[in-house]
């Protein structure tokens, strides 16, 4: 910290360290001065802190809506993935969408013989079924119980590209690394600066639909889950 830890902050890890030496023993002793450092608001900061001698406040609680618990499970997939070898245009009457996808797609294209075929008639869509990687017969079947659905054509574009311009978006395309952060974020226009799309859909449910709800993060910084300054500060991982 250099030399930023205050005096009741040593004296604490001080008198935890001598109860801890004449238990366990000095290697125990010290690891556990060692991790009350770490959890010490200098440790965290490159400022300097200063008590104030007050509590933080407490948010405050909503009552039950007696609403049935419900959880969005937000799983972050680090590598890339292909789209268009996960979901294929099958059978569309207005417009030959799947030879349009075989002609862009060449050789790495799906013949419709590798498709699950799903039932779209019920959407606004171009084609009436699309098809499903036979290797994905869970999420077909997903599918056909009402338990899963697509979002199809969402991204980060800013503006439509093409060959010439593509470099010239807001969001830098084809690097993992910004594409990872912004499908977290989904906000390529920064209407809402460091939020996550998570965070955003937690802060509504608490302010406008008054309800409990909690942010579990149980790998590494989430992102997708930091929502706007005051609403909901608790993040638990």
């Amino acid at each position: 910290t250099n030399g930023r830890l205050s005096d009741e902050n040593k004296q604490i890890i001080f008198n935890e360290y001598e109860k801890k030496l004449l238990i366990d023993g000095e290697a125990a002793a010290l690891r556990m001065a060692q991790q009350l450092i770490v959890s010490t608001p200098e440790f965290h900061t490159s400022n300097a802190v200063r008590p104030s001698g007050s509590s933080r406040s407490i948010p405050e609680s909503h009552p039950p809506k007696g609403v049935p618990y419900k959880a969005i499970v937000y799983l972050m997939l680090s590598g890339g993935a292909d789209s268009f070898n996960m979901l294929v245009p099958h059978t569309c009457a207005k417009k030959d969408m799947y030879s349009e996808y075989a002609k862009v797609r060449g050789a790495i294209a799906l013949s419709k013989s590798c498709l699950l075929p799903i039932d779209a008639t019920s959407s606004n869509q171009v084609c009436e079924r699309f098809g499903i990687n036979k290797y994905l017969p869970t999420v077909q079947k997903l599918y056909n119980e009402g338990d899963l659905l697509w979002f199809a054509n969402a991204g980060v574009l800013t503006q439509p590209v093409d060959k010439s311009n593509y470099k010239k978006t807001k969001t830098q395309l084809f690097a993992h690394n910004h594409m990872q952060r912004e499908i977290q974020h989904v906000d390529p226009f920064e209407v809402d600066l460091d939020t996550g799309v998570m965070g955003r859909v937690s802060d509504a449910l608490i302010s406008e639909e008054g309800m409990n709800v909690n942010r579990f993060n149980i790998y590494d910084r989430a992102e997708g889950l930091e929502g706007r300054n005051g609403v909901d500060p608790y993040i638990i991982g």
